[in-house]
């Protein structure tokens, strides 16, 4: 995750710096102390903030396998240590142009475009915990006089990186789509009440026409099955005090049943709540086409049924 852009970055410009044999490029923590002559390279990521997506943002997928994942945007400090070999005026102008050739290669090196786009953080692990997207130099300085205490020459570099970052092997399995099936269903469809005005405990029948008998099994691409429809029932009644719909079979939803479609018409069956109403009022079936695992989905239409005291 997080150590291993470190890391990833670290051996990049341990790659990049073979070259400059008087130069050591290691990764935080370590301590960077060169003897005279040499100079230290210092990799560090240095802070990371949240980066605000919408919540599909938050997953990412690969084949058939999807991830959560924390967009990311971080900071990585790259620090330099020169040790000039002594305090004589040449010897510190000396250390001075050297320190920045290099701190102008490592600049140059990690501008090229690979980095840009993040593809060359790509490790050879299959799941390294991240994938960076954009890297690029946010600023850079350097010290005109040497340390007091240390005496060594010192520079510093900004990076700004986006990421996503993840637990490796935490992945989820998706479901393959293995045919599209199209359903083509009349609008608004027509349904008959045979009674629409109800009392308490009585029963009404809707009946639909112009569906579609069957439609593609979920795992069997070539073979078909009943059509369903899941239907609800709406009221500003809280759900004990509502009506319902019987026969079929309970939906995966709440409130839900699950009614196969027969030909020419498919009839539902409504039934007035137990109790009596106080007051007339009004209540809906909603008809939903039913997915292959038993929720609601597109809805088809909707029709009133009005409930009467008494």
């Amino acid at each position: 995750m997080l150590a291993a852009i470190e890391q990833k970055l670290t051996s990049i410009l341990g790659d990049d710096l073979a070259t400059r044999t008087h130069l050591d490029v290691i990764e935080a923590p370590a301590k960077s102390a060169p003897t005279a002559g040499r100079g230290a390279v210092v990799v560090s990521l240095a802070e990371w903030t949240p980066t605000p997506l919408f919540e599909r943002g938050q997953f990412s997928s690969t084949g058939t396998q999807r991830r959560r994942v924390q967009p990311v945007q971080f900071k990585v400090k790259v620090e330099y240590h020169l040790h000039p070999g002594g305090n004589s005026a040449a010897q510190l102008a000396s250390a001075r142009e050297l320190m920045l050739t290099d701190v102008s290669l490592i600049s140059y090196g990690l501008a090229r475009t690979d980095l840009y786009n993040g593809k060359g953080f790509a490790p050879v692990d299959p799941d390294p915990g991240f994938r960076v997207f954009s890297f690029g130099l946010q600023g850079g300085g350097v010290d005109r006089d040497a340390d007091a205490s240390s005496g060594l020459l010192t520079a510093q570099l900004h990076y700004l990186g986006h990421a996503e970052i993840w637990p490796p092997g935490a992945v989820q399995d998706e479901g393959e789509i293995l045919a599209i099936d199209t359903t083509s269903v009349a609008l608004p469809l027509r349904f008959t009440v045979t009674n629409p005005v109800l009392r308490a405990s009585e029963t009404t029948q809707v009946t639909t026409q112009a569906l579609p008998a069957a439609r593609l099994a979920t795992l069997a691409p070539d073979a078909h099955t009943t059509l369903q429809l899941a239907v609800t029932v709406l009221s500003d009644a809280p759900p004990a005090q509502r009506g319902s719909i019987s026969g079929g079979s309970t939906g995966q939803e709440s409130g839900f049943r699950i009614i196969d479609v027969t030909q020419p018409t498919t009839a539902i069956t409504y039934q007035a709540p137990a109790a009596a109403v106080s007051r007339t009022r009004t209540e809906y079936v909603a008809v939903h086409l039913a997915t292959p695992d038993g929720h609601s989905g597109v809805l088809l239409g909707s029709v009133a049924v009005r409930l009467e005291p008494g």
